[in-house]
Parts: C-alpha cells; sequence; structure tokens
C-alpha cells in the first residue's frame, strides 16, 4: 500500500501536466473553430454583399505570396570578369555626351568678343579687357534710378554686414526669415497699394514660381506672344493650356477670350470650372512696349479672368510714384490678382516679390517653389532695396523727373542719326536700337538677303565701334530656338536718371559714329 500511494504520489504531478497539455490542446482546436467559421461566414456574408471586394482580396494575396516567392535580383550573378586589357580598351572606346551643345562659329566669336566690367557696376565702369583702363560710360547695364551709383546706400548696406552677415543659408519657411524681410514685404505691399507681398530670394525664380503655383494642367491660360523669356519658362511649367494673342494687340487677345468662354458653355466633369489667367507684361523686356492695363482690366471682369501682371520692368519706372503699371495707368491695384516685381532692375538689389490679397500670398509661402526650396535673399540686399523704396518714396521727382528727361533726350537725338530704327514707347528708359531696312539693303551691295547671324555680327561691330568712344552697349541675346516670338537683332540700351546731359550726348554721338562707319563698309 505503501509502494502504490508512494508511485500515485510520484505520478500525479506528470498526470496534471498531461491534463493540461490537453485542456490546452482543446482550447486551441476550439479557437482555431471559432476562427475557421469567423472567417468562413466574414468570406460568405462579403461574396454575397460585394463579390469583388472577395476577388481584389483573393488578387492581393496572391500577389503577396507571389514577390515573397519570386527570385530575386542578385548584382553578382551577371557579373563578368575583364581583364585590364579589355578595361583600358572600353575607357579608351568611351565618348562622353558634352553637357551642353557645341558652340557655333558665330556663338564663339560672340564669346570672344564679350566684355566684362572689372569693379563694382554703375553708369560708369571699368573693362577688364579694357588697354588703358580708363572708365566708360555704361548704357547696358539695367540702372534706371541710379541706385548702383548711391554711396549713401552702399555704405549703409555694407554697415549691415555686422548684423547679418552675407546671407541666410536657410529657406523662408525654415530658419532663412529675417526682420527685414518681414519689414520689405510690408513696405512693398504699401508702396504698391495692395493688401499683401511676398519675398522671392530671385527675380527669375519670382515668374517662374507664382504662375505654376496658380495655374495647373487644367487650367487656361491667354498670353501676350511678346512676354520675356522668365515669363514663358513659367507658363510652360504650369502644364496649363495656352492660347497666344498678338503682341499687345487687345482685339485679338478680346478675340480669344471669346472663344474660350464658348468652349467652356455646357462642359461638366471635373474640369468644367478652370481658372483662367490674362499673362502679360507691364513693360516688354524684349520691345519696350507698355501694356494697355486699362483695356486688361475691362476685359477682365467682361469674361471673368484673372490678370498675372510681371512688372519686374515698369517696377519703380513707370507711375508718378514709381509704382508701376497700375500708379501710370492711375488704376486699382487690386485689380491686378497676382502682381509680380523685381527689385533689381530698377532697384539696384537683388530678388523679387509678388503683390497680392492674403489668402494668395499665404498659398505661396506653402505652394511657391522659389520660396520654398531656395535660400532668403541676403539681409544686406534686402537693407539695400529698403533704402532704395524708401528713397523714391520720399523724393520720386529727383529719380524719376530726371529719368524720363535723359529719355526723351536719348530718344531726341537717336531718332536723328541717319539709318537708325528706335523702337519702343516714349515712356520706356529700355530702348531698343536697330538698322534700318532701308540702310541693310543699302548695306548690302553683294546681293543676297540679310541673315539674322549676319545683322547680329553688324550689331556686334557696332558697339565695338561706339566703345572706342568710350561707350558701352551690349546687342540684346536671347534662346533663339525656345523664343515664342523671337525678337529682331538689337542694342538694348538701358537709361539712367544718373546719367548727366552730356553722358547722353556722348553716348548719341557715339552712336551716330558708329553707324556712319560700319554703314560705309563694303559687304
Amino acid at each position: 500500500m505503501e509502494s502504490a500511494a508512494s508511485f500515485a504520489a510520484s505520478a500525479s504531478p506528470a498526470a496534471a501536466i498531461v491534463v493540461d497539455d490537453e485542456a490546452g490542446r482543446g482550447l486551441l482546436r476550439k479557437a482555431w473553430d471559432i476562427s475557421f467559421r469567423m472567417a468562413l461566414r466574414y468570406i460568405k456574408s462579403s461574396y454575397k454583399d460585394d463579390p469583388f471586394r472577395t476577388f481584389l482580396e483573393v488578387c492581393l494575396i496572391g500577389f503577396i505570396v507571389w514577390y515573397i516567392t519570386k527570385q530575386k535580383y542578385n548584382i553578382g550573378t551577371n557579373e563578368i570578369e575583364l581583364s585590364e586589357r579589355e578595361i583600358d580598351e572600353l575607357v579608351e572606346e568611351w565618348k562622353p555626351e558634352p553637357l551642353v551643345p557645341p558652340l557655333t562659329e558665330f556663338e564663339r566669336e560672340a564669346l570672344d568678343k564679350s566684355v566684362m566690367i572689372d569693379g563694382p557696376n554703375g553708369t560708369k565702369v571699368r573693362l577688364a579687357s579694357g588697354t588703358n583702363n580708363k572708365p566708360v560710360l555704361n548704357f547696358a547695364s539695367y540702372n534706371f534710378l541710379g541706385f548702383l551709383d548711391s554711396p549713401e546706400l552702399g555704405k549703409h548696406a555694407v554697415e549691415s554686414l555686422r548684423k547679418y552677415g552675407v546671407g541666410s543659408c536657410g529657406p523662408p519657411g525654415f530658419y532663412g526669415t529675417l526682420d527685414v524681410h518681414m519689414e520689405l514685404e510690408k513696405q512693398l505691399a504699401a508702396f504698391i497699394g495692395h493688401s499683401s507681398a511676398i519675398l522671392y530670394s530671385q527675380a527669375i525664380t519670382t515668374t517662374l514660381s507664382v504662375i505654376p503655383c496658380f495655374s495647373k494642367r487644367s487650367d487656361i491660360i491667354v498670353a501676350d506672344e511678346g512676354v520675356n523669356f522668365a515669363v514663358q519658362k513659367a507658363i510652360y511649367l504650369s502644364r496649363s493650356k495656352v492660347y497666344w494673342y498678338k503682341h499687345n494687340d487687345v482685339a485679338d487677345m478680346e478675340r480669344i477670350l471669346k472663344d474660350v468662354n464658348k468652349q467652356l458653355v455646357g462642359r461638366r466633369g471635373k474640369n468644367a470650372l478652370p481658372r483662367k489667367f490674362i499673362v502679360t507684361e507691364g513693360l516688354f523686356q524684349n520691345t519696350g512696349d507698355i501694356a494697355p492695363l486699362a483695356e486688361l482690366v475691362e476685359l477682365k471682369h467682361r469674361y471673368k479672368f484673372r490678370i498675372i501682371l510681371d512688372e519686374s520692368y515698369s517696377f519703380g519706372v513707370l507711375g508718378k510714384r514709381g509704382a508701376g503699371l497700375t500708379d501710370h495707368f492711375n488704376i486699382d491695384p487690386h485689380e491686378v490678382d497676382l502682381l509680380i516685381g523685381s527689385l533689381c532692375f530698377a532697384i539696384g538689389a537683388s530678388g523679387g516679390f509678388c503683390c497680392a490679397d492674403k489668402d494668395l500670398v499665404e498659398h505661396q509661402r506653402l505652394s511657391g517653389l522659389g520660396y520654398c526650396f531656395s535660400a532668403s535673399m541676403p539681409g544686406i540686399l534686402t537693407i539695400a532695396a529698403s533704402d532704395a523704396i524708401q528713397a523714391l518714396e520720399a523724393d520720386p521727382d529727383n529719380y524719376l523727373v530726371s529719368m524720363r528727361e535723359n529719355t526723351t533726350l536719348m530718344r531726341t537725338l537717336l531718332k536723328r542719326i541717319p539709318g537708325l530704327q528706335v523702337d519702343g514707347m516714349a515712356e520706356s528708359p529700355l530702348i531698343h536700337i536697330r538698322l534700318s531696312p532701308e540702310t541693310l539693303v543699302r548695306m548690302k551691295r553683294s546681293g543676297g538677303t540679310w541673315t539674322k547671324t549676319d545683322i547680329d555680327r553688324v550689331l556686334i561691330e557696332l558697339s565695338e565701334e561706339a566703345l572706342k568712344d568710350g561707350v558701352l552697349l551690349m546687342r540684346a541675346t536671347y534662346v533663339d530656338e525656345h523664343e515664342r516670338l523671337l525678337p529682331n537683332s538689337s542694342i538694348r540700351i538701358c537709361v539712367s536718371s544718373a546719367h548727366t546731359r552730356k553722358e547722353i550726348e556722348k553716348c548719341a554721338h557715339a552712336i551716330k559714329s558708329a553707324v556712319s562707319r560700319i554703314t560705309s563698309k563694303k559687304r
């Protein structure tokens, strides 16, 4: 009895473990049974209520199984052993594609004859290629109000280096916003007379950011075919449907606006109501013309469009206060939905801006690529722009009147030169000069027709002749194959308020002498 009891006592733990194992297996079988029945019930109900969902889940499970079990690509399996000789032969045979297309004969010739300014820019500059190192009169740089020659602005900007350094090294949305950036935005909005403004670090990226920020693939743009290269590229980047109207032709633009609205009648679906924009320049870089803003505003309301106005060259130049095209025509700036401006050409600093309603400005802070992904404008240039605008506000007559008097004098003297064609409107300090068609015909004594390259060579020669008399001029250059409407070859003259009357007369005399010399040569 004792041995049986001891045996039972010694066996009871093992028996308890067996019982627990069986109980555990029973619970697992029960849980599996319940799970299986629930899954089966789910599949049945799913197939009954939504058979496509079941089909999709089966396909997804099949794809997962196929992806896990498929053979993975291994770089080492296809490795080819090459000898040193074979490697050397392949390296010798390899000819990399050029990063840029090779220069043509004329492009190389023009590049070799280009000039470089040595030292600060202004109305008088020294050239690195000059033999006597004497300063020459500069009519090639954008310096409409003469701020590049202002010692006060330069001194204040240099003093700001000790506080702000040479750059922010970060986008405005992260750690690149300085107090002077915010102050300049308020100053620009108040000067233009718009609700709000946003500052960009580069002038060209302002245009390239603003237009694609608001006009998308399904939207519509009606644009002047004479806009500058930056506006053209911004329009292409937007991927919108684009209609081009003849340069400054209001009648042609109205015809297109009517056609666009007719095409939208009865349209349904996602793109039934696209955004519609009119895009133009205030002062056209390629022609010196001025956009008829009053007519554009009238058509905007009549056909329910928005206006995007690029005032890169008209800001600081047109209007009683120099506030641009809206100031020139005395139109409420709010009539322009998106007003783009530059701080380079008249203000003498860098960067650009966009004035618009507050909601449109705040949208750019999140979606404007040039604002989000480019380092903000250096503090030194921001202060220079702010000081220039403040000086213009304080005494507009000191800058605008002298600039316009110089412009009128320059145009009057140039029009007296035989064989010269002067383009652009009277108010524009951006003047394009060309040899008249009659002069070109008279010069071509050998017969035949003039090619664009032939005319460009003559204009380069004209610039070289003027430089001998101490006047710096530059031929207007374009990316020919990318221009929507390639302008005729010309020399672009930039008149500044800092030029004196004697300097204007010297420039006109140098051009007259150059035209006389080059037209007398046999060709």
